[in-house]
């Protein structure tokens, strides 16, 4: 992993420390079936450029990609309503609570 990383001209000590409270989320990729987190995106700003950090369970840093700063993560399958997305929400908010 770190090979890849090096060869984007990633800053690594930067991008490999996970800090949520001063990282933007960009997105969260859930199980359909359980509605559980499988996944996240955040948006990080390092040496002056902006980069995706997609981290996978266990604070797994899954990889890293220099982005065009204006690069929302909107696609066509990201779910930001409905039946699915409040089922997320809900099963999100008893984790966070931990019952």
């Amino acid at each position: 992993m770190t090979d890849r990383l090096e060869q984007r001209g990633a800053p690594l000590d930067m991008l490999t420390r996970f800090e949520p409270e001063s990282w933007e989320l960009v997105s969260a990729e859930v199980r359909t079936d359980t509605g559980k987190w499988v996944k996240s995106t955040w948006r990080v700003w390092a040496d002056e450029r902006s980069w995706w950090v997609v981290v996978g369970l266990g604070n797994a840093l899954v990889t890293v990609i220099d982005v065009d700063p204006r690069r929302r993560g909107m696609g066509e399958g990201i779910v930001t309503g409905g039946p699915l997305y409040a089922r997320v929400d809900a099963v999100n908010a008893e984790l966070m609570c931990g019952t």
